[in-house]
Parts: C-alpha cells; structure tokens; sequence
C-alpha cells in the first residue's frame, strides 16, 4: 500500500554516546587492582530480571547507578521495540514449556511460538471475527419489535447510541438533539435549534449533521453546518464547550474505542484531532482532494474516511504520520452486453469492521468491501439496494440506482446493514473466509435512511438497529419523499437464537 509522501518523516534519532567519565572510572580502577564492572547491553540487562539488576547495582558506585538512569532514559524507540520483543519471546516461551514436555523442543516450539504469535496479533488487529449472523431470527421480519420515536419536525439526520444501551440521541435539520431512553422510548431531554445567524448560542443554527457518544458514556459531540463542533454532557445534559476550527460543514464525527480522543470529518477537506478531557486541540490531517463526506475509528490510534467526489477512501495513521488511499469509481456493467451502465462518482458514507477491514457505499448504489491490504475492493455489489425508476415524457423509463446513504456493522463480526431511499434497511452477513458478503434480510423503513446504528449493549446484550428517518436526504433536497413518510428515528431489536454473545 502506497504511502503519502506528505507525512514522511526524516528525523533520525542519535545513539547515546559513552560518556569520558565512564572511561576515566575504568581506567582508575583498573589502576587500583580492581576490575571495573562491565555494562551489560540494555537488551540483556532488562530481559534477565530484576534479581540480577539488583546485584548488578550491588556491584557499582552511586555514579555508575545515575549514569545508568541517563542511558536508560536516552533509550531509542528501536531500542526499546527490541527490548520488548526479546521479553515477549520469552513469556511465550516459559508459558509453552509445558506443551512441549516429552517432545523435541527445537522442532516444536518455533511452531507453538509462530502459532501464539498469529494469535495475539489477530486480537490486537481485531481480526477475530464474531460468527454471528446465523444466531438472528430474520425468517419473519414482522415480528421483530419496532418502535418509532418522533421528536423533531424535520428530517433525521443523525442518530448515536449508548454502549451500555441506557439511551440514545437523535438530531434533525431543525438544530435539535433529543435524548430518548433506550429502554421506554421516551423522550428524556432536547437540546434546541437556534435562530440562523445567531451568535454566542450554545447549540446549534443550522442543520446537524452528525452525532458521536464517547466510549465512556461520558460525552455526546454533536456538529453541522454551523461549522461548529459542540460537546454536551450525557449524564448532566448541559453543554460543556464548542470547537470552531473547522472552517467548513463538520460531516462525521467519532470517538476512539477506550479514549476520548475525537476525530472530525469536514467539508473543508481535513480532519482534526480533539481531546475531550483536556478541551483541547491537538492536530489537523490533510490529503483529501473534496469534501470528506464519513469518518469512523475502533481502538487504534488511526482512521478511515471517504473523502465524496475524490473517489477514495483514506487510512490515516496518527502515530507514523502517514496515510493509506484507497482507490474507488467501480463501474458497473451491464450482465448481457459488459456495457458500461454507471460509474461511481461519490463515496459517501463508511464503517470500520474491525482493525484490518471496512466497508463503503457510494452514489451509484455500489456497496464495497475493503481490506488495508489492497489499494482496490476485495469484494462489491452493484446497484445493492436496486433501481429506480424516473418516468421522462422526452426519454421513457429511466433508471438509475439508489445510492447508499449510510452503512453500519455490528463491530469484529461478520453482520452489517446498509440504507437508502429503497424502503429497506438490508442486512448483510460476511462469508466465512471475509473475501465476500450476501444479503440474509430486507428491514421495512420507509423513508430516506440518513444514518444508522447497529450495537450490541451491555450489560443488556440486547442487539438494536437505531435508524434516523427523513423525507429528505441530509445534504440537501434532491429528493423528497410523501405518503406516508415521516420524519423520525425507528429502534428494531434484533431477536437472537443464541444467549453466548460475546460484547465488544
């Protein structure tokens, strides 16, 4: 995977020279009679123990112990990696000698220790997927429990649930953030629009656009056309500050899995970084060449975003600073003739399935999958959610796909949903291999989906879909949906075969 050449870093770090009063020491005692006591390498010195660091102290002066701190201190970053490798291999190594009792150890454990190592880094990378799909009853659709909440007057545009499941936030074109119990379904606060062009308002005066409910539970960040980003206390329902960095629509918005760390995702093609405890600032990514349209994040320390109109979908990496494209603009042809029928202009909307892996949909109703390994699609459905149908007095029938208006995954599993305009929330299940995905359920909404959340609560366990439903799309007024439609946000919980599942 290439590497953007904007975030290479040259600095290089200097080893630590040995200081002349080290020689001197040496050279005195060796003058005296005595052997000077040889320092061990760092590597070694930290892997055997503390009860040989203890009596290699025993064994030198006061200014042999504080030098000792000084180099300790001057250890590089490649130092140290070795340093904790070394004293990793040796865990695996003691915590195996039992495995390989009665065997040759020197044809066993390099296996047993390749085999642990796989498996650590498979949880770390979160590549460990929940087979869980199959556990869900979708054989009746009618039967799953749905609720509809409505509190705003305009359309939904953003919807946030709680990891614990105790509530979630719904927001609207009309400024408003409502609190709902996840439980009741009743409606526990609003936070009001304000006027358009109003200064100094804690709120917002324009259309949301996207909401985000730290880790903790601690913080709601909420943010829109404003250009402001407004944290709000969750369990105080009061607002806390606001962030006016941004010069441009804030467009997605989420919190680091463990942290409260925020990232934000703007039209004004960057995406910044936040530290909610601290209210601070921290930096600004650049590299997007159009309106960054989604962003999402798990536990790493790194991102993914789709960046709209520039047809990619970007990894970046906060720690190297350095970045990851991913190329988009799948064609799709027609089955009978190979014909090109249409192109993918935008990729709107993302969510992350774990460490290694994401998904995407775009303008042309193209759903994709994504590994960090390929700069292209491991897997795609053309026209997912299907066609429609635009009756022209000039030109006849024509069709064009629904596109993908927003994506969610029941995180490090093999399920996911997609939504568009369609009258149908479909759920799709990964294969097992994760090289593919098919579609197992169709969810009746009907409405344009604007966004949407898939959770799996604890200590509840209870698996809900939280929907945001408007007549109209969230950027603008393309399309406009009546009969029936109403602007609200819809909760269907998922009804499962199995009681073991496991909450991550």
């Amino acid at each position: 995977m290439a590497v953007d050449s904007f975030f290479a870093n040259s600095r290089k770090r200097k080893r630590p020279a040995k200081t002349t009063n080290t020689v001197q020491r040496n050279q005195k005692s060796q003058q005296k009679g005595r052997t000077a006591p040889v320092p061990k390498k760092k590597e070694e010195s930290d892997i055997e123990g503390d009860e040989e660091e203890d009596h290699f102290n025993a064994n030198v002066s006061a200014d042999s112990e504080v030098e000792s701190e000084e180099e300790e201190i001057k250890e590089t970053a490649a130092e140290k990696r070795v340093r904790l490798a070394k004293a990793y291999l040796g865990t695996i190594e003691e915590t195996l000698d039992d495995d390989i009792v009665g065997f040759d150890a020197a044809d066993l454990d390099r296996d047993l220790i390749a085999e642990r190592l796989k498996k650590d880094d498979d949880e770390t990378e979160g590549r460990i997927h929940l087979r869980i799909a199959d556990t869900f009853k979708f054989d009746n659709i009618e039967s799953l429990k749905t609720t509809q909440c409505r509190g705003h007057q305009l359309p939904v545009t953003a919807v946030a649930l709680a990891e614990n499941g105790s509530v979630f936030y719904s927001a609207s074109k009309d400024g408003s953030i409502v609190k709902w119990d996840a439980k009741t379904y009743q409606k526990l606060h609003t936070f009001p629009g304000g006027r358009k062009g109003v200064k100094n308002y804690n709120g917002h005066t324009d259309h949301i656009l996207c909401l985000a409910i730290s880790f903790d539970g601690q913080y709601l960040a909420s943010g829109g056309k404003d250009k402001i980003i407004n944290i709000w206390s969750v369990k105080e329902d009061k607002h806390i500050v606001k962030f006016t960095q941004h010069r441009d629509t804030i467009a997605g918005l989420a919190f680091r899995k463990g942290s409260n760390q925020l990232y934000s995702a703007s039209h004004d093609r960057t995406i910044k970084l936040w530290n909610i405890d601290e209210r601070t600032y921290i930096e600004t990514l650049f590299g997007h060449q159009d309106q960054i349209t989604d962003i999402d994040t798990l536990g790493r320390e790194r991102c993914v975003s789709t960046g709209g109109r520039d047809k990619t979908a970007r990894l970046w990496k906060i720690v190297e600073e350095s970045q990851l494209v991913f190329r988009g603009g799948i064609t799709t042809k027609d089955p009978e003739t190979n014909k090109p029928l249409f192109v993918e202009g935008s990729i709107d909307c993302l969510a992350q399935i774990d460490e290694s892996m994401f998904i995407t949909g775009g303008d042309s109703g193209v759903l994709s999958l994504w590994e960090l390994s390929r700069k292209k699609p491991v897997f795609s459905v053309s026209t997912a959610h299907g066609l429609n149908t635009v009756v022209s007095e000039s030109e006849g029938d024509i069709n064009t796909p629904f596109w993908i208006t927003s994506v969610a995954c029941l995180r490090y599993s093999d399920l996911f949903v997609s939504g568009s305009w369609d009258g149908y929330v479909r759920v799709w299940k990964l294969a097992e291999d994760n090289k593919s995905f098919s579609q197992i359920a169709e969810i009746p909404v009907n409405g344009v989906v604007n966004s949407i959340q898939l959770k799996t609560t604890f200590p509840s366990k209870r698996t809900l879909l939280v929907v945001g439903v408007g007549q109209e799309l969230k950027l603008g007024r393309w399309v406009r949906l009546k009969g029936g439609v109403k602007n609200c946000t819809k909760v269907i919980e998922f009804e499962s075969t199995s009681n073991q599942l496991r909450i991550i």
